[in-house]
């Protein structure tokens, strides 16, 4: 072996011992990420009517389980306030959600009687919006992946008698990317927390949250368009503080 090849032999020694002692040896803990997971994405009314549904399905089952030898089970009242009524997912779900409890013969109270075992279901949203994160990350070979494509290309062109035929597997490519975002509608900075319950008393019977992806425009579908906002202070007596 040559001093050149010892050389460049200790160099890569002394590298790789330095990674793995910076990776043994930190102040902070190293950042994995979770396993890989699904979520799914609000993008229409009929997504608020299968959450409906789920819902129905799952208050059924807590009444199976709750009241096992009830020969009639308990009512249902969905509290519905005023601050709901204006906001659009919170309006549309009390109606979906009742017509999905009643088509599965549940009884639903119109009013809530406390001198009976009614139970009260109550949903409520929660928006949220993150402002500094990383999505998604290069999937390993990504790169590599790429840089087989552009030679191929570039091999076609020089050597293919029909060098348009070097634009084919750009043409597959793209049909790929375009079916993953077919399948896949994409994440974003914006997402929704919708809890539902149910209680009869003081004690909760039931209580689920559904996590969403939804689109950052469509929050206002989610929240009262009406918030207040307190000020701490007012800095010029021609601004109006509200």
């Amino acid at each position: 072996m040559t001093i050149k090849n010892l050389l460049f032999l200790s160099t890569i020694i002394l590298l790789i011992n330095t990674s793995l002692t910076g990776c043994a040896y930190r102040g902070i803990p190293l950042a994995v990420s979770y396993p890989l997971t699904t979520q799914n994405k609000m993008q229409s009314a009929h997504h608020w009517e299968v959450l409906a549904q789920h819902s129905a399905d799952r208050f059924a089952q807590t009444l199976d389980l709750t009241f096992p030898n009830a020969v009639v089970k308990p009512a249902l009242f969905i509290r519905y306030t005023q601050e709901q009524e204006k906001i659009p997912f919170a309006r549309a779900f009390f109606h979906m959600l009742t017509a999905k409890l009643v088509q599965k013969g549940l009884i639903v109270a119109s009013n809530a009687d406390s001198t009976t075992n009614t139970l009260i279901a109550d949903y409520d949203m929660q928006i949220v919006q993150h402002q500094d994160r990383r999505k998604r990350y290069p999937p390993l070979g990504t790169f590599s992946a790429l840089g087989s494509l552009f030679w191929l290309v570039a091999r076609g062109i020089d050597r293919w008698g029909d060098a348009n035929l070097a634009v084919l597997p750009l043409a597959v490519g793209a049909d790929i990317y375009s079916g993953v975002n077919y399948y896949f509608p994409g994440e974003t900075n914006t997402e929704v927390i919708i809890t539902t319950s149910l209680t009869m008393g003081q004690q909760y019977v039931f209580q689920e949250n559904n996590i969403y992806y939804i689109n950052t425009g469509d929050a206002d579908h989610y929240e009262s368009a009406g918030k207040t906002y307190q000020l701490v202070s007012c800095p010029s007596a021609s601004i109006s503080c509200r």
